[in-house]
């Protein structure tokens, strides 16, 4: 049980970290401290999935932020499920985000699929692969649950 406290803890940090406001992108330390090693990201939403590293996210996020394509972008989890074996874990997380714009209605969705490992007894992200919903991919009730 407080292997999976720890592990919403950390999922609710990585998307505070991940998150930003006002044309400043997220402090690159804050999030590779969630992280084993490099981290892996994964965004799986395109025809052709685009994999990172937690720097060339940060990364990414600043050149889009250069480049006026986002002024902030806010995310947070909707659900979230973890199961957990000796000192490895995944969790099924639901988020919604917000890039700034206004909107009438619901915020965008879509699903996390993270991976923990715990190291000298503390739980780190191993990964993190994500597909945002579409008419093509409906988040499942049970995992709104």
């Amino acid at each position: 049980m407080m292997d999976t406290i720890e592990i919403d803890d950390l999922a609710r940090d990585f998307y505070k970290a991940i998150s930003f406001r006002n044309e400043k992108a997220p402090d690159l330390d804050p999030v590779k401290i969630l992280f084993f090693g490099e981290g892996a990201l994964v965004n799986t939403s395109f025809l052709h999935p685009l994999g990172f590293t937690v720097e060339s996210f940060v990364t990414s996020l600043e050149s889009e932020i250069a480049e006026g394509n986002m002024s902030q972008f806010i995310m947070h989890e909707l659900k979230g499920k973890t199961q957990v074996f000796g000192k490895l874990a995944q969790r099924i997380s639901v988020y919604e985000y917000n890039l700034g714009e206004e909107t009438s209605g619901r915020l965008p969705r879509g699903v996390n699929y993270m991976q923990f490992v715990r190291i000298d007894g503390n739980w780190r992200i191993l990964s993190v692969a994500w597909c945002d919903e579409n008419e093509d991919n409906i988040i499942p009730g049970e995992y709104l649950r």
